[in-house]
């Protein structure tokens, strides 16, 4: 092993890129690094701290944190006394396997898996055992076991990373629906000023390009034809109830002119304001 800067290098034996080591070592530390290889960390006894990107992981007795290669990390020494296992491995040596940039790509994100937060847990906690069991007992078969249960643990991986990236995104389109629903608002409390596209993207915090198509994927309809609709609606109740002339009606329900109006109404309603008027009369 080598470390260049930051740059740790040849973690690994020859032709086979994986190194399984425990530590037992008090009050252990481990400096700013980073290297190619992905790696693993099992908290066995006591926790650990360990600082990825600026950001501490703080793992209690029995939490695994996977980290990303490339990413730079240190080990703190708190508390003094614990035991760890650390899983390195490249993910290279599994192209020839089936492995793609999809599922590479599932495990760009450094992943914290505890028994309370992981629906994987129990089952990568399994295979990091039967790793550490067979690195007890080595054989001319063990660099084909550790294959096999590293191709495990990083389907288990990519399992979890799809279903944190599912959550995070449905947590977003709730917040999205929530935008929407404040730019609807807007529309329903100045539908009667001459508001614009703009006006009601900057309601929901979002670009007009963005907010245009958005707004259509949850409404099913465009901005303009929602708002257009809901003024005739409006103007049905004034037409009705309120006893306003058309064009007291087209300027009271947002339009800018009679003529518009006119058109508008009878392209939502199919007839006229002073026929739709007489039918309800």
């Amino acid at each position: 092993m080598i470390i260049e800067g930051l740059h740790e290098k040849k973690l690994f034996e020859p032709r086979f890129p994986f190194r399984l080591l425990i530590n037992h070592e008090q009050n252990f530390t481990y400096p700013a690094h980073w290297h190619n290889a992905c790696e693993l960390i099992y908290v066995v006894k006591n926790s650990f701290s360990v600082i990825v990107n600026s950001q501490t992981y703080n793992l209690n007795e029995g939490d695994i944190l996977f980290i990303p290669g490339g990413q730079i990390h240190e080990f703190c020494d708190e508390p003094p006394t614990g035991k760890r296992v650390f899983i390195n491995f490249e993910l290279i040596q599994f192209n020839s396997l089936g492995m793609n940039s999809l599922d590479q790509s599932l495990l760009s994100d450094i992943q914290k898996i505890t028994p309370e937060s992981s629906a994987v847990y129990d089952n990568v906690k399994e295979e990091i055992l039967k790793i550490v069991s067979e690195h007890n007992s080595e054989t001319e078969m063990s660099k084909l076991y550790y294959t096999a249960r590293l191709m495990d643990i990083i389907f288990m991986l990519c399992k979890n990373s799809n279903l944190n990236k599912t959550k995070a995104s449905g947590k977003d389109k709730i917040l999205a629906f929530e935008k929407i629903r404040k730019s609807i608002e807007f529309i329903h409390n100045h539908y009667n000023e001459n508001i614009r596209l703009k006006d009601a993207a900057n309601a929901a915090g979002y670009s007009e390009c963005y907010f245009s198509r958005f707004f259509k994927e949850v409404t099913e309809v465009s901005f303009h034809q929602y708002l257009n609709e809901y003024r005739v609606k409006k103007a049905e109740y004034l037409l009705t109830s309120c006893g306003y002339s058309i064009s007291e009606t087209a300027y009271a329900a947002g339009f800018g002119s009679v003529a518009s109006f006119e058109r508008i109404f009878r392209c939502v309603k199919g007839c006229s304001p002073t026929e739709f008027r007489k039918l309800q009369n």
